[in-house]
């Protein structure tokens, strides 16, 4: 097979050279039916429960391909009415789980979501604390080590300040107490959004509830009769984990430092949600003891205190009381680490605790990294003098979802944002620009970086969409366009605006959508050249050692004319696709894509083209060579004249086995590429 590679003529500026012929081998390369994806589309299904199973709407759920810390989301979206969030997203291949985020206190943060046959099916939260094919979360691996019996603790340990600590009971290995109330309190979805109203996550509480902080805003409850009272568990958002105690001393004379606590008592020895190192159930009840009229109760979190080794708790950590008084913050109005807040709805007091240095350790102030609340018999027996009320959830636009979560709270037609390939990076689609013709395959005739914003409406339809197109290189003769089609119709489009043009070939609807096609087509540009100028003598980003050009980024919104579901709007990166040299004919589609209605037909099967439209087979050579790629994430495509089959080592290793082989044969990784022959700008 002769490869002619697309070099540049006198016309540019640039030293005319003969055509350079390259034979990778005259072997098919890949199965008939390999369409080169270097991604793979997951199905996903996650059920949002409280305790009681009942469905959890409106909660925005972030999903990451990656460590939530170093990423972005891929996808966002919101439950329904039926607490489903249901959608499609197109991943890297190589990922075998998914990091599904619900920022919802009651459920369990960044669980693990492993891909089954392409499906992620399973529940988070509900009577189990998760289900299906979600797993435990990353925090587990750092802290849960070897299981050992160690079921007794009620032994008394000290620390410095001559505290004494205890374990109210007996606990299983994961540091759950066996004295547990025999039945769980049932944690409705309505006190979750109430919940949510007041302590959302990694909401500050100093600019959304400043009152909760206030200096006489009190954290202890503060016993008026004699009373039985029991603390139940709600939640965790922390990324330790966590200890619970709690201490008593008489009403109005509050120890001032941690050594005025004469003695602390476990009540959670583990504070974690199942999956989140720990196994401490939501509604989870202890009940504390009956106290006299005069008694007030603190409580007091010791960081990150639970050794997964030796199953006790450290008394060595980071500790964080209720009474204001004993927190190390020097900083007066930091020194605050626990709010208190009332329900009347539910006759029970809300307690918040935040479990990080205020002043030096990077807390995030939502106050809500352990949530509990505390119940008395009689009711009304904890003072609520000085206790701030639960806040209720509103929402303003009427959408069904809470100005909490609605990042268009006076808009109802809009709700939420997602971004793909994420808010922060760029998809990567690179095209070889002679067909029906073979060139040199170093694939940087045209490096597009692509992002896409979605604007969603509570009902999770899409409403418009932002589309973000950068040149990244272009290391071709040929001065090509560029175009996407969308899986729905032209007219499903409003509007489109920001396309950029420096020639007259492209015609438009009035929408701004391109005339002549049934699916909505859209021309971000009909020339590189409106986005960014050739350096005199060089190609554009493809040669080492030659000046690096920036580009315009070509900002294109779309409107639609109602909003579409997810099933209709179709995944990203949708059909993008080549106008070679400003031949509107020349498609250069990624391989299998369908060519649009403006492509011109005749020329599929001609030269080493080998298109075959009864089989849906396009844009592959009789070797099976592709004239497109695409990636997720950013490519480091080969320098010019670098063919990719000797750049990267295992392209033709994973073209062969049809993708099951190196599928992160792109990486970075050690092994994976010649680093000579990558172009570095």
């Amino acid at each position: 097979m002769f490869i002619i590679s697309c070099k540049k003529d006198t016309s540019s500026g640039l030293v005319s050279q003969p055509p350079v012929v390259v034979t990778p081998g005259d072997s098919v390369i890949a199965p008939a039916n390999f369409d080169f994806a270097t991604t793979k589309l997951v199905s996903v299904k996650i059920n949002l429960q409280s305790n009681n199973n009942e469905p959890i709407a409106g909660v925005p759920v972030d999903i990451f391909a990656g460590d939530p810390a170093t990423s972005s989301p891929i996808l966002t979206s919101l439950s329904d009415n039926n607490g489903v969030l249901q959608a499609q997203v197109s991943l890297p291949a190589y990922v075998d789980t998914l990091i599904v985020d619900a920022k919802y206190v009651g459920l369990m943060r960044n669980a693990k979501a492993v891909i089954v046959n392409n499906v992620v099916n399973g529940t988070i939260g509900g009577s189990a604390g998760f289900s299906g094919n979600i797993s435990q979360n990353n925090y587990v691996s750092k802290s849960i080590g070897k299981i050992r019996n160690l079921n007794s603790f009620s032994t008394m340990v000290s620390n410095s300040s001559n505290t004494v600590y205890s374990y109210m009971g007996q606990y299983d290995n994961s540091g759950v107490p066996k004295y547990l109330e025999p039945t769980y309190d049932v944690i409705t979805s309505d006190l979750l959004s109430f919940i949510n109203a007041s302590l959302p996550e990694t909401v500050d509480v100093r600019k959304s509830h400043p009152q909760y902080l206030q200096s006489s805003a009190t954290a202890d409850l503060n016993i008026t009769e004699t009373a039985d009272v029991w603390i139940t568990f709600v939640s965790e958002g922390a990324g330790y984990l966590n200890s619970l105690g709690y201490y008593t001393y008489t009403t109005g004379t509050p120890p001032k430092s941690p050594s005025d606590i004469a003695s602390v008592k476990y009540i959670f020895p583990n504070a974690s949600l199942p999956g989140s190192g720990g196994n401490l159930r939501s509604g989870s009840k202890v009940k504390l003891g009956r106290f006299n009229a005069g008694t007030s109760i603190g409580f007091v979190l010791l960081a990150n205190a639970w050794d997964g080794g030796s199953k006790t708790v450290s008394t060595s950590t980071a500790k964080f009381y209720s009474t204001t008084a004993c927190n190390p913050e020097t900083n007066a109005d930091l020194k605050k680490h626990t709010v208190l807040l009332f329900s009347e709805t539910q006759n029970l007091f809300l307690i918040g605790i935040d479990d990080q240095n205020r002043q030096t350790g990077g807390s995030d102030n939502d106050f809500n990294d352990i949530v509990f609340y505390a119940t008395s018999n009689p009711i009304r027996a904890i003072s609520q003098t000085d206790v701030q009320p639960i806040d209720k959830p509103v929402d303003t636009d009427g959408d069904g979802v809470t100005d909490t979560f609605d990042q268009f709270p006076t808009d109802p037609t809009r709700a939420y944002v997602s971004y793909y390939p994420s808010k922060t990076t760029f998809g990567t689609v690179l095209f070889e620009d002679l067909w029906p013709a073979t060139g040199d395959y170093d694939m940087n005739d045209m490096v597009i970086g692509y992002r896409y914003k979605t604007v969603t409406n509570a009902k999770n339809l899409a409403v418009e969409m932002y589309a973000d197109y950068a040149v990244k290189a272009s290391g071709a003769s040929f001065v090509s366009g560029f175009g996407v089609q969308f899986p729905f119709a032209s007219n499903a489009v409003q509007s489109v605006t920001g396309q950029k043009r420096a020639s007259n070939y492209i015609v438009q609807n009035g929408n701004g959508t391109e005339a002549g096609q049934g699916k909505a087509v859209i021309i971000p540009f009909d020339s590189y050249q409106a986005v960014i100028k050739r350096p005199g003598g060089y190609y554009i980003n493809t040669q080492n050692g030659a000046p690096y050009i920036t580009g315009d980024t070509v900002h294109v919104h779309i409107n639609f004319t109602t909003p579409l579901s997810a099933a209709t709007l179709g995944t990203a990166p949708f059909n993008p696709f080549l106008i070679s040299n400003q031949r509107r004919g020349y498609e250069v589609h990624l391989p299998n894509n369908m060519p649009t209605d403006l492509a011109d037909k005749k020329l599929f099967g001609t030269l080493q083209d080998n298109s075959n439209a009864g089989l849906n087979s396009y844009y592959k050579t009789k070797n099976s060579w592709p004239w497109a790629l695409n990636f997720v994430e950013q490519f480091d495509y080969p320098s010019e004249g670098s063919n990719i089959g000797k750049t990267y080592n295992y392209f033709l290793q994973w073209a062969k086995s049809g993708g099951t082989s190196h599928p992160d044969w792109y990486l970075g990784t050690s092994g994976n590429r010649n680093e000579s022959m990558i172009y570095r700008k």
